[in-house]
């Protein structure tokens, strides 16, 4: 078969360009290097789509890789007894940590508890009391009552008394008067009579004297005269009698009377006195007793709650392990004094590798493409398997927008000077499979995807 004109002078050609190739070696590398970099810069350009991801998605490179980290500090201060884990032991949740001297506070919450139990013996026996103590009070309130309400009816029925005899005395008084008035009537009617019947007498017997009269009419004169004179000595009788004879109480009866009613009206005041007090001392008894009751409750409450302080305190003295993790720091040892302050640096720090995310920090400019679902990639600079390119990325998702820029998250005071620069955003990216290479703070790289995801589902 005939060859192609031509053919023969382009191998020549070639053979030539080779032998001159292998005759210059600086030639020679300069064309490997050539090559290699143009293989690196497509792959990198078009494999990777480093260029275009910046420009369609959202990229960030300042991001790390985060894990549930449980810093342990001492809860109280004490001596430390013993530790049972050392720096990268696996621990359960749950399990002992260390071991605080407890002797102190067992001694404590025994002082405690005795203090409590005596206050609640007293409280005990002050609510069996009080109750006793205020019937007591009502009882004496109801003795006085009733001494009152006797001494009360006692007066009234003395009073009536002497009222009744005072007005019976009164009118029997008036009465006597009445009867001696008409005794004096009679007397004078009777010595009027008497007069008369005496100037009769005279007459007549100066008459008899005359010879006028005769003895008859004298006798009968002179009868008439004793009879008047009898009648007189009867009306004077009767008033003296009338006056001797006195009817109803005596003055002096009456007065005995009156003081009777003036006794009895003090001894009721007397006892309306001691029914006061009785009435003060069951107010105060129930005042006093109810307010020491509360005292009594106020402090069995202190004591309880003092108790369980110390309760708790020795539970502490005992430290578990928050979670399930690895002891990534220990700086505790036996016999050294801890201090139970917050402020102090941790004495054990738990990681928990199961629970690991990325922090990436996005421009805020891009923030607002970004949502809770949306796909990411992650490359960590760690896991590189070779120096072209990043490697195979870890896949995962958005589950956390932080709701402030880093700038506030840190708390950094207020620029005196405001500069207008751009902030970042922190966003929470989980990590889909499991990888045990990964450490917390290794540093990565994310690509968001902001049309797939929650975004896509959406649609």
């Amino acid at each position: 078969m005939a060859e192609e004109p031509g053919g023969e002078e382009r191998r020549a050609t070639t053979v030539t360009l080779i032998r001159r190739a292998v005759s210059r070696p600086y030639l020679f590398m300069a064309a490997i290097l050539l090559v290699v970099g143009a293989i690196w810069f497509i792959r990198l350009a078009v494999e990777e789509f480093l260029l275009i991801d910046r420009v369609v998605n959202v990229y960030t490179n300042e991001a790390a890789v985060q894990m549930d980290t449980f810093a342990i500090r001492p809860p109280v201060t004490a001596q430390v007894l013993d530790v049972p884990v050392r720096e990268g032991d696996a621990v359960e949740k749950g399990q002992v940590l260390f071991h605080l001297v407890p002797d102190d506070f067992r001694a404590e919450l025994q002082e405690a508890s005795a203090v409590a139990e005596a206050i609640s013996q007293e409280l005990q026996e002050m609510r069996q009391e009080l109750p006793l103590s205020i019937e007591r009070a009502k009882g004496e309130v109801s003795r006085a009552q009733a001494l009152v309400e006797t001494k009360q009816q006692e007066h009234r029925r003395t009073q009536v008394f002497f009222s009744v005899k005072q007005h019976q005395t009164e009118q029997m008084q008036r009465e006597h008067q009445a009867t001696i008035e008409a005794a004096q009537a009679r007397l004078r009617e009777q010595e009027t009579a008497s007069r008369e019947a005496q100037k009769n007498l005279e007459r007549i017997r100066q008459l008899f004297n005359d010879g006028i009269e005769s003895q008859d009419r004298l006798d009968a004169a002179e009868i008439a005269a004793e009879r008047q004179q009898s009648r007189l000595e009867a009306a004077r009788e009767q008033l003296r009698e009338a006056k001797e004879h006195l009817p109803g109480e005596t003055p002096q009866m009456l007065r005995v009377h009156h003081q009777d009613v003036q006794r009895l009206k003090s001894e009721v005041k007397e006892q309306q006195t001691v029914l006061e007090l009785a009435r003060n001392n069951l107010r105060q008894t129930e005042q006093l007793g109810n307010q020491r009751l509360k005292v009594l409750e106020a402090k069995y409450k202190e004591a309880l709650a003092r108790v369980e302080t110390y309760q708790l305190k020795l539970d502490k003295t005992t430290v578990y392990s928050p979670a399930e993790g690895i002891v990534a720091m220990r700086a505790i040892e036996p016999g050294e004094m801890v201090e139970g302050d917050p402020s102090n640096p941790p004495v054990m720090i738990i990681n928990n590798p199961r629970q690991r995310w990325i922090t990436a920090h996005v421009w805020e400019s891009d923030i607002s493409r970004v949502r809770l679902g949306n796909t990411v990639d992650i490359w960590v600079d760690a896991l590189r398997t070779n120096t072209l390119g990043r490697g195979k990325p870890l896949q995962g998702r958005v589950f956390r927008i932080n709701p402030t820029t880093s700038s506030e998250i840190a708390g950094l005071p207020p620029e005196r000077f405001f500069t207008r620069r751009e902030r970042t955003v922190p966003v929470g990216v989980s990590i889909e499979g499991d990888v045990p290479l990964l450490r917390a703070g290794m540093l990565a790289e994310v690509l968001i995807y902001p049309r797939q995801g929650v975004e896509a589902e959406e649609r």
